[in-house]
């Protein structure tokens, strides 16, 4: 027997994340894990003629679990689209000019895309984003769209043409969040849109690219990170035929559960039933439909997140602004009574606390919230209103799936540039939700936009214990977790958030035998030294699926 059935033994500092002492070894067979122990657990490796692998005073870890991306779009993105991300450029003159250069590689018909950061306006040295007219100067026949964070964009002005944006200013809810279309004091367009992106006429990368660009794009940003298990939110049901097949051919070294966004993908009832009825070519050990996602309000970069307070005046398009909500609660109750229906799972995206307090107060008021699967609020904990608030979404039984890596990207510093004082507390209170009997789960939400360290859970984790913002501050110490307490957020709570911790996210009996290697023991190296711990190896189901080529 060998590793190429699944059969492997590991021995070194196993850690199990399951509650119990640490051990020394684990066994694979066939895929899922047989036992966890120690010196016993070789022994019956080696009577089965099982290799063992010894890696020493390494640590041995479930693999990591993501339960919210957007990889298809980064993956797009990725594979055709200018990276004009800051600290790569610092100005809007350096975008303009890294745009200028993609121009020539723009196919005929096609569009010139570039991507830049969450909150780029305030990233960028002119503490703006760049207009309609200066991209109109790289280009006033090429459509262009710089994206920023996946909520907001700007056009040129083809771009504008092609999108008929006038469409979008009649007030009706959006994919993403209410539209925004930004006017200048003549009432023309300025070329800044939010929550329209996958309503732009873009042509779709051809297959074969795209293909290439998933594949190369998990290998970079996930594999070699240690993610064995993502949920990804689907915006258009096109893409999932592609990912099935990378996965089922091991091309894509992951599980994964698809979550449709609504009303991207399809209507709420059409949506469900595909949810329901879907079956992968891969298996539903590899690939799974989970559920819907719904958006209770848009985005804080695009000054459309729901918030119980006033935006600063300066960030507001009248006196008095509390964002967008894109959801009545008869909506999202008529929401859940559909998942229900099909027995899947339901997701809310809802940044502001506004937002939060619709989509709790709809659990509440459909009734019997711990007679079903969990309703998932999507950046719930990121910012806590009051500390009160735990209380409710407990009794609502609500899955807080939250991204300590926005604590960095923008929470920390420019929330408060949104929402003055009172953006100053509730950032990401760790140390509260969990004392207060919280299980939140840890997520990346990459996407177009995402900082260069942000699918990396170590940097999460990193991110959970030393609270520092974009600009190297400290944010509120006293809300810092354990290693202990993150890896939990980052394997079993992220698990538990896509329905699969019967399968995923410890190192039990039973459990697919999904691991990962570190080349330290991330408990013991100073804390500013966690973010640069390295992944060494990677086994899906026992069987290795990645090598750093430099790993001892």
């Amino acid at each position: 027997m060998s590793q190429s059935s699944g059969d492997i033994a590991i021995t070194g500092r196993v850690v199990s994340v399951s509650g119990s002492v640490d051990a020394s070894a684990v066994l694979v067979r066939g895929g899922r894990i047989e036992a966890v122990g120690g010196p016993e657990v070789l022994a019956r490796a080696t009577a089965l003629g099982i290799p063992v692998r010894d890696v020493g005073e390494r640590v041995v870890l479930p693999g990591f679990v993501d339960p919210h991306i957007h990889f298809e779009q980064y993956a797009g993105v990725r594979g055709r689209a200018v990276d004009c991300r800051v600290p790569g450029v610092k100005t809007i003159a350096e975008v303009l000019e890294k745009l200028a250069d993609g121009l020539p590689h723009v196919p005929d018909g096609g569009w010139l895309r570039g991507y830049g950061n969450l909150f780029f306006d305030q990233k960028l040295a002119e503490r703006r984003l760049p207009t309609r007219v200066e991209l109109d100067r790289v280009s006033c026949r090429v459509p262009i769209v710089l994206q920023c964070g996946g909520h907001t964009s700007v056009l040129n002005t083809p771009a504008l043409e092609l999108a008929q944006v006038d469409r979008f200013l009649n007030g009706a809810a959006g994919l993403w969040g209410s539209p925004v279309i930004e006017l200048d004091s003549a009432g023309s367009p300025t070329g800044v849109v939010s929550e329209i992106d996958q309503l732009l006429p873009i042509p779709p990368v051809d297959r074969e690219a795209m293909a290439e660009s998933l594949t190369t794009t998990y290998r970079d940003l996930f594999t070699s990170y240690g993610v064995t298990t993502f949920g990804e939110m689907v915006s258009s049901l096109d893409s999932v035929d592609p990912l099935d097949r990378l996965i089922g051919s091991g091309a894509i070294p992951a599980r994964a559960a698809l979550y449709a966004m609504v009303p991207s993908t399809a209507p709420l009832d059409e949506a469900c039933r595909w949810v329901a009825g879907y079956r992968s070519t891969a298996g539903p050990d590899r690939l799974l439909a989970a559920g819907v996602k719904m958006f209770a309000d848009g985005g804080y970069s695009s000054r459309n997140a729901a918030t119980r307070t006033a935006y600063v005046r300066e960030h507001a398009p009248h006196a008095g602004y509390t964002g967008h909500l894109n959801l009545t609660q008869g909506a999202l109750i008529e929401a859940m009574r559909a998942v229900r229906r099909e027995g899947i799972q339901l997701a809310v995206h809802a940044n502001g606390v506004r937002a939060q307090d619709e989509v709790v107060a709809a659990v509440l008021a459909a009734g019997g919230a711990h007679d079903h699967r969990p309703v998932r609020i999507e950046h719930a904990g990121n910012i806590v209103g009051a500390r009160s608030d735990l209380e409710v979404w407990r009794r609502a039984n609500v899955t807080p799936v939250l991204q300590p890596g926005f604590l960095f990207n923008f929470i920390a510093d420019f929330v408060p540039l949104l929402l003055g004082d009172a953006g100053t507390t509730g950032r990401l209170p760790l140390r509260d939700m969990l004392d207060d009997g919280m299980a939140p789960a840890a997520s990346s939400d990459v996407g177009p936009g995402a900082e260069d360290e942000q699918s990396s859970p170590l940097f999460s984790i990193w991110e959970c214990m030393a609270r520092q913002s974009y600009w190297g501050r400290t944010i509120d110490a006293e809300q810092s977790i354990s290693f202990a307490e993150a890896l939990r957020l980052h394997t079993i709570e992220a698990a538990r958030a896509l329905g699969m911790d019967d399968r995923v996210g410890t190192l039990e009996p039973g459990k697919y035998g999904d691991m990962v290697v570190l080349d330290r023991d991330p408990r013991t190296v100073p804390l500013d030294q966690l973010r640069s711990v390295r992944v060494d190896t990677v086994y899906l189901g026992g069987r290795q699926v990645f090598s750093r080529d430099d790993a001892a």
